[in-house]
């Protein structure tokens, strides 16, 4: 076992503790103080790369602004200037300063062929003649018949224009000029000195400077730097990248942290903007940052150490309490748990078993005297067992009711359960608490530890799991755990997922119906199917019926699935009647559940398979077991149900509560006698038979009879003999798959009418 552990409290398990979040703090704190500095740096560069962006999309405005704005002028020009050639009395300097008004132009010239103006909006100008070489004479002297000149300044009064030029058929043409003076204001504002101008304005940059791709200055705020050439082979490599770079630079004794951005302009590399920032204030925000960890290391440290050390004073008494049971003072499942994972570590140990005791009646004993008499009863439990133990170091409370003792060094199985049978002994007498005397019924699941137990919740698990498989009413209350337990438990696993699964929709191929068809004796014709549940499931193959529909009620599943055949059932009946079989029914079984709930019926009219369509021809069948304790309550459901026009079985008739006393009180339509009596009447005379009388019985009070299980023709013929009514079983076939079933009709009644 070891050392007890309240022996084990000593002053290194809690100095290497403090080292380690002395040391770990340590680290943490200066990792976060780094982030924090290269935070510092992200921003700075967050920061330059938004002026980089804006100064790029600034320069791309100005050229799609400069050019939208020369498009709208030309069209204009062109526009104004065609017009004015269609107007006749266009000689006449009222009719130019009104046309000039309507299209929004500021002069408007007409020339004569030698290139004299002979009328013009500005009368001071009549008679002025174009130079050789002057824009005007050179479009007069073209064989251009139309021209718009880009932006320039007036040779006269230097004021920008935007002019146009259209001949007429003599050889004479009109000028139009539009003032553009507006126009290169707004491109000027956006000029690259005015933009740095900006930049180096922000009260955080200290210089600004752009530089093309052949590494002059085009434009700086230190204007003695402008028209320079870098000749800085690092600073050279930095602005030949594609992506900003930061460093720290030293200019004049002060210190910078100097950031190249690359500028582009439609995708274009233009050049770069190197950007100087001031590295005093984030050298003063990393110095207060430093300062300001090194004090919250020094306190959480000391705060530590002086918890850790007053951790070590109570130490002791904390002990007790985390791994030793108050009430019994025995060691508590914390214990056991580590106990079992250093015996889980030991390649070397000696063989281990493990003993859960479990008391199945000390529930009721707090629920009749009270907590307080059934914690008398624990100690006295522990008490008892204590008079087979030398030491209480492998005895255990795990929970509640139930203790584990670990044995080790036994021989066999046989010792083991030697060891069991002296522990029932031991309870075979009364407890004695106060006056009374109190006796208790214990479970021992038995486990040896074998290397298949890889973790303490394992072993754990298969003892809890060998309790479970210990029947209350049997005889013997011990048992051993074997594999066989752990594979069926995880057969029911996957069983009851899969259903789950199903339920929800998620797996529709595991979950089926097959369907047995129904004959009618006296008619000789097919009159309906019974839908039988079926599940096949992926590495276990096709599964009983009997065995999922357990597990569907043992885990409450049983009202959804139940729902779900039903569903299915009527969906096969659906297609019956669109294949023309309207009178064909289909029998679905209906589990006790479904019928005790309240809901039952209510949501029987609001799902489809209530409508007129498909209730008529639809058929319930319920065992006669669920009609034992619940009688009344299932009687007045059954009620309900045939209101609705569905018709009612009572199945499996016979061999539960076979009463004829209270059949005529059932709410049903047919019984259906169990398999059982059918195999008789194969190996048994006809006079010791009492399938007869049933069947007569049955008609007495107006049930029909189906006789299930039937599977030669002597059968057959007792049972056609004696009235019975409808027969299903192998004989007639087998359960079919939908398809199957639908043909098996089909053949049938093509047989009949032949």
């Amino acid at each position: 076992m070891g050392r007890d552990k309240l022996k084990m409290v000593e002053i290194t398990y809690f100095l290497v503790p403090f080292l380690i979040i002395s040391i770990g703090f340590s680290i943490l704190t200066a990792l976060t103080v780094k982030n924090r500095i290269d935070e510092q740096y992200r921003q700075l560069e967050e920061t330059t790369l938004e002026i980089a962006n804006s100064y790029s999309h600034s320069l791309t405005h100005t050229s799609k602004a400069y050019e939208i704005i020369t498009e709208l002028l030309d069209e204009k020009i062109m526009i104004a200037s065609q017009a004015i050639m269609l107007i006749e009395n266009k000689d006449n300097n009222e009719v130019l300063d009104s046309i000039s008004k309507t299209f929004n132009v500021d002069e408007i010239h007409l020339y004569s062929n030698e290139g004299v103006i002979t009328n013009s909006t500005d009368e001071e100008i009549i008679g002025w003649q174009a130079p050789e070489g002057h824009p005007v004479h050179d479009f007069m002297m073209s064989d251009q018949t139309m021209l718009v000149e880009d932006v320039r300044p007036d040779t006269e009064n230097g004021l920008y224009y935007k002019f146009g030029y259209v001949k007429d058929e003599t050889g004479g043409f009109v000028q139009l000029g539009i003032l553009a003076e507006n126009i290169q204001d707004f491109i000027g504002a956006f000029e690259i000195t005015k933009l740095l101008s900006d930049i180096s304005n922000r009260g955080d940059v200290k210089h600004v400077f752009f530089v093309d791709t052949k590494y002059e200055i085009l434009a700086s705020s230190l204007p003695n730097y402008t028209g320079s050439t870098i000749d800085v082979k690092d600073i050279r490599e930095e602005m030949d990248g594609n992506e900003s770079d930061v460093h720290r630079d030293e200019i004049n004794g002060s210190s910078f942290f100097r950031i190249s951005v690359p500028i582009f302009v439609e995708k274009e590399k233009i050049g770069s903007l190197l950007i100087h920032w001031p590295t005093d204030k984030v050298d003063a925000k990393i110095t207060q940052m430093l300062r300001y960890a090194t004090t919250v290391s020094l306190i959480v440290i000391s705060i530590t150490g002086g918890i850790l050390y007053y951790a070590y004073r109570k130490n002791k008494s904390n002990i007790k309490i985390a791994y030793y049971d108050e009430l019994t003072g025995l060691r508590n499942s914390k214990y056991l748990t580590e106990y079992l994972y250093q015996v889980l570590r030991n390649p070397y140990r000696r063989s281990k078993a493990v003993l859960l005791l479990n008391f199945v009646n000390f529930k009721t004993l707090n629920i009749t005297y009270g907590f307080l008499y059934g914690d008398e009863v624990l100690k006295q439990i522990a008490v008892k067992v204590r008079t087979l133990l030398d030491s209480d170091d492998l005895f255990f409370r795990f929970d509640g009711d139930r203790f584990i003792l670990v044995l080790e060094d036994y021989a066999d199985q046989q010792e083991l359960r030697a060891f069991a049978d002296k522990l029932m002994h031991i309870f075979e007498d009364p407890i004695i608490v106060g006056t009374e005397r109190q006796y208790v019924a214990v479970q021992i699941a038995i486990v040896e530890i074998k290397d298949r137990h890889t973790s303490t919740d394992k072993i754990l698990q298969d003892a809890t799991l060998t309790l479970s498989h210990i029947k209350d009413s049997s005889t013997d209350q011990v048992a051993f755990f074997n594999e066989d337990m752990e594979k069926r438990l995880l057969r029911q696993d996957k069983i009851v997922k899969v259903l789950r699964e199903v339920i929800e929709g998620k797996d529709t191929e595991s979950f089926y119906l097959e369907f047995q068809p129904k004959l009618d004796l006296m008619k000789d014709k097919i009159i309906g199917f019974e839908a039988l549940a079926r599940l096949r499931i992926e590495n276990l193959g096709q599964v009983a019926p009997d065995e999922f529909i357990a597990l569907a009620e043992e885990k409450l599943l049983i009202y959804d699935v139940g729902n779900h055949i039903l569903l299915r059932a009527c969906d096969f009946l659906k297609r019956l009647q669109d294949e023309g079989f309207h009178e064909t029914s289909v029998a679905v079984n209906i589990s006790g559940i479904q019928l005790l709930r309240e809901d039952f019926v209510e949501n029987l009219q609001q799902k489809l398979f209530s409508s007129e369509k498909v209730k008529k021809p639809l058929e319930f069948e319920v065992t006669e077991t669920v009609l034992l304790d619940h009688f009344s309550q299932i009687n007045e459901t059954l009620e309900a149900i045939k209101k609705m026009d569905i018709a009612i079985s009572l199945d499996d008739f016979g061999t539960g509560y076979s009463s004829f006393s209270r059949l005529a009180e059932l709410h049903i339509d047919t019984i259906k006698i169990d398999r059982f009596f059918i195999d008789k009447i194969s190996h048994t005379a006809e006079k010791d038979l009492i399938i007869s009388d049933v069947i007569s019985m049955a008609h007495k009070i107006g049930l029909s009879v189906v006789a299930e299980g039937v599977e030669d023709e002597r059968q057959k013929a007792y049972l056609q003999k004696y009235g019975c009514d409808i027969i299903q079983g192998y004989l007639l076939s087998k359960p079919l798959p939908e398809e199957s079933a639908i043909n098996f009709l089909r053949r049938y009644e093509s047989d009949l009418q032949q």
